[in-house]
């Protein structure tokens, strides 16, 4: 066979796997084969799709078990399948992993073969969990994470606990739990807030995944993404670029990270970019071009693809990004009211005059030294607010089809994500 014959296959072969949607499979089946090494791996992959066509597992964990337990049940009578509680057999609420991890083992034998599905309530919750079950060979096809806000969780552990240091510490490994799992199951997590939405609501969505097998897929392509943000307002979109990095395999360009990088450099561009951000002004146009320029270009941007956040900020830095062919706007917009609210709530830090939507608590020197942002004229605040709603609409008129608005405050993440999934598998955007 030779290069053009082979190159030929192969995209054949990618086809038929896009068009089958079996890229995931073989993505899991060849994870499981690298962590388990069984001695005959024709045997193992058999069992997997076996219990595969036979029984569905979702992984249901994260937040306080009653309120998780709500939601499982809602879910297992729903769909008639069966409920396995971590916290029906423990009692207690600090268990060894191998007793938990021997537990699950048992449970999933005895109800193998005999339901439809299976939910595990309470499981993974931790790294040596996780990497337990996927030894195993055991494949699920959903995880959902339930997550609640800090003051809910401290609260709750304050009841169970004996001090504060113990709080602490499980509030602390909460966090490191999440981002381990985080990490491990990557695009096949789905992350849910019960502080900020009902339990309808979010038994109404799991439902619709489920029932739909709402799968994600790499996408079609190597992707580059633009997240346009209302001006100082950068922590939403910051967060967004971090999970399609991590989701799609992006290079991850954030442009208050480029600016500080060229001044911490002192190179010739420093000195200039350090006073304009003194005067509280915009970083001239050729100088951010020629930044971003020099990031898109790199041999990793466009071997992966990128996700850019916080340009383009004008007509002139959109015009320099048309050149560079973007597949996907994702925009982040809001009613002039709510931007003007956000926007008075501001930190500054004097010293960098580099401004916070949270006030970062870990960082205590830049904490003391944190005002209110002074807004000494709201004409020019909403002069720069009109103005940026403007450029949204220039955006929509010009890449209409290559265009997602989403609502700053309203639009969830989980929103955000499952519409970018169907916007970077349609083959349109990419022409």
């Amino acid at each position: 066979m030779n290069t053009s014959e082979l190159v030929e296959y192969q995209q054949k072969v990618e086809a038929y796997i896009k068009e089958h949607k079996m890229t995931d499979l073989f993505e899991n089946l060849t994870r499981l084969l690298v962590l388990s090494k069984p001695q005959d791996p024709m045997s193992f992959l058999i069992d997997v799709l076996e219990n595969r066509r036979v029984q569905r597992l979702i992984l249901v964990t994260g937040v306080v078990a009653t309120t998780r337990q709500e939601i499982v049940v809602s879910l297992a009578n729903l769909f008639n399948y069966k409920v396995i509680t971590i916290e029906d057999h423990f009692k207690s609420h600090w268990v060894n992993d191998d007793q938990v991890n021997e537990y699950i083992h048992a449970e999933l034998k005895k109800t193998e073969k005999h339901f439809r599905g299976v939910i595990i309530s309470g499981y993974p919750n931790n790294i040596k969990q996780a990497y337990y079950l996927q030894s195993l060979g055991i494949l699920q096809e959903r995880f959902f994470y339930l997550e609640s806000d800090l003051d809910f969780c401290r609260q709750y552990y304050e009841q169970i606990s004996q001090s504060q240091e113990e709080v602490t510490k499980a509030l602390t490994r909460d966090r490191l739990n999440k981002k381990d799992l985080e990490y491990i199951y990557g695009s096949y997590m789905d992350i849910f807030n019960t502080s900020k939405r009902t339990k309808e609501d979010i038994i109404e969505n799991i439902k619709q995944i489920i029932r739909l097998r709402d799968r994600k897929f790499p996408p079609l392509r190597f992707p580059r993404v633009a997240i346009i943000r209302p001006p100082g307002l950068k922590e939403r979109a910051t967060q967004l670029a971090q999970i399609f990095s991590k989701r799609y395999g992006l290079v991850q360009l954030i442009t208050f990270d480029m600016i500080q990088q060229q001044i911490q450099n002192k190179g010739a561009l420093g000195p200039l970019i350090y006073n304009q951000l003194q005067k509280e002004e915009e970083i001239p146009n050729d100088i951010m071009n020629s930044i971003v320029y020099t990031e898109v270009l790199s041999t990793e941007a466009r071997t992966k693809g990128w996700v850019l956040e916080g340009f383009p900020k004008n007509e002139a830095q959109l015009k320099f990004l048309e050149a560079q062919n973007v597949n996907l706007f994702v925009v982040l917009n809001e009613d002039e009211d709510v931007l003007i609210n956000k926007s008075k709530q501001l930190k500054i830090d004097p010293a960098t005059k580099i401004k916070y939507e949270k006030v970062p608590l870990n960082n205590k020197p830049l904490l003391d030294r944190l005002q209110n942002y002074q807004i000494h004229n709201e004409q020019i605040l909403k002069s720069r607010i009109t103005k940026y709603q403007s450029f949204v609409k220039l955006i929509e008129q010009k890449f209409s089809e290559r265009v997602q608005v989403f609502k700053l405050e309203k639009d969830s993440t989980e929103n955000i994500i499952r519409v970018t999934d169907v916007f970077l598998n349609n083959p349109k955007i990419y022409n």
